[in-house]
Parts: C-alpha cells; sequence; structure tokens
C-alpha cells in the first residue's frame, strides 16, 4: 500500500483506462467518482499523490483540494483539466492549493504514469526509463545510463517537467509559472539558457531530444521508437 493513490475522475472510460493502468504498473489505486466520495477515501485510507480532475460534480477539484490542503499540506496533487489555466486558475491552484502539477486532457497514461512515479521516489530524486535510456534526476546531478552530468537547478526542473510530457509541448507560460513562478517577459532569457544546456547534453543521446515549438514553447521527443509513436493512438491519448 505504499504506492497508494487517489484518482478522482467522474469520466468512467477515462477514469477506468487509468485505474487499470496504474494498476497494471505495479501501483494501488483507489478511484472516486465525485468530490464528496474523494474526500472520504482521501480520510480513511491516506493515499500518497492525488490525481484530481477539476470539473466534478457537486464539490469541484479546486473545492476538494481546498479540503484535503486542511488535512495534509504535503500530499502531491495533480489536477487534470480540459482546458489550460488560466491566470486566475494558476493562481488558485499554485499559490492558495499548492498544487504540484497539471495534466492537460487529453490525457496520455503513459506520461500520467510518469509524473506519478517520478513524485513518489524518495525526495529529490526522479527516474525516467524512456525508448532505451535509464534517467535518474537526484538533486543537481543528472545520470543518463550510468553517466552523470551536472545541472543547476532550474534546469532540473525545467527536465523533469519536459520528462513528464513526452511527444507533448508544454507552452513557455507553463514552464515559467511552474519552475520561476514567474511569466514576465524578462525570464524567458532565462528559460532559454537552460533549456539551451539541457539540448547539449542530450546530444549525446540520440533517441531523445528538445524541439523548440515558435510561438509556443518547447517539446521532448522520442526518435525511432514505434512503440512511443503509438501512444497517440488507440487507447493510450482519451480525448474528452
Amino acid at each position: 500500500m505504499n504506492d497508494l493513490i487517489l484518482l478522482v475522475e467522474d469520466d468512467m472510460s477515462l477514469g477506468k483506462i487509468l485505474k487499470d493502468f496504474f494498476q497494471n504498473n505495479g501501483l494501488s489505486v483507489i478511484w472516486s467518482v465525485d468530490g464528496e466520495n474523494a474526500l472520504v477515501r482521501f480520510k480513511e485510507l491516506r493515499p500518497r499523490l492525488v490525481l484530481l480532475d477539476v470539473v466534478l460534480p457537486g464539490i469541484d477539484g479546486f473545492g476538494v483540494a481546498a479540503e484535503i490542503r486542511k488535512i495534509n499540506g504535503v500530499v502531491p496533487i495533480i489536477f487534470m483539466t480540459g482546458t489550460a489555466f488560466d491566470i486566475e486558475n494558476y493562481h488558485k491552484a499554485y499559490r492558495l492549493l499548492r498544487a504540484t502539477n497539471y495534466i492537460e486532457k487529453p490525457v496520455n497514461p503513459h506520461n500520467a504514469l510518469a509524473q506519478i512515479m517520478s513524485m513518489l521516489e524518495p525526495a529529490g530524486i526522479r527516474k525516467f526509463t524512456i525508448s532505451n535510456l535509464h534517467i535518474v534526476i537526484d538533486g543537481q546531478q543528472l545520470t543518463i545510463n550510468h553517466k552523470n552530468f551536472q545541472l543547476r537547478d532550474k534546469e532540473t526542473q525545467v527536465l523533469s517537467l519536459l520528462l513528464e510530457n513526452i511527444n507533448f509541448t508544454v507552452s513557455r507560460n507553463d514552464i515559467l509559472n511552474k519552475v520561476w513562478k514567474d511569466d514576465k517577459f524578462q525570464m524567458n532569457n532565462a528559460l532559454d539558457r537552460s533549456v539551451s544546456h539541457i539540448k547539449k547534453i542530450l546530444k549525446e543521446f540520440p533517441s531523445i531530444s528538445i524541439t523548440t515549438i515558435y510561438g509556443s514553447g518547447y517539446q521532448m521527443k522520442i526518435k525511432d521508437d514505434k512503440k512511443n509513436r503509438r501512444l497517440s493512438q488507440a487507447p493510450g491519448s482519451v480525448f474528452l
């Protein structure tokens, strides 16, 4: 029960896909379809992480998170949302409710699992297995297939965020808000420098790369991996 997570999703199809996928990958899952039941189960079972839909019948996801924060101030909370967060929701999620992250729908179960597993690792350690690479981020040290590299603190956070969203574009504003807690225009230079340093390291590993999506953000891509390319087809991505 050490890897018990609470999944809160009212869509029965998506909920079952995520629950089955997580359990097949070694997690124990409590699945609630509404906010009231989610709070009861959270109080009873004290899961290590909460994956929480924003739009729910009755109490919405923000209301559920607010009640959870009264009980536990540090448990990771990942929101799932069908629309991008606006400024008001960013403030509510990250500053008031201390959210760990959020996932935009359509939800890719593989990316959701990567986020969850990285957060269930011991504090400060994040592990990813992607294509033929075993990646460990421990503090400011990056290890790829037993080869070590030194990163700055912000670089480790940027890299983790991109790895958690393989094959999906992460917008510049999202990265700046989550890593620097500030999306002012002046912060873009700091972001570009961080990505540039990470790209130089990844040149040694041709199976993955960071692509600049001009006018939007960055995307971590897997190269020549037919299995991962199929993730964007059935049943990996669920459109709602």
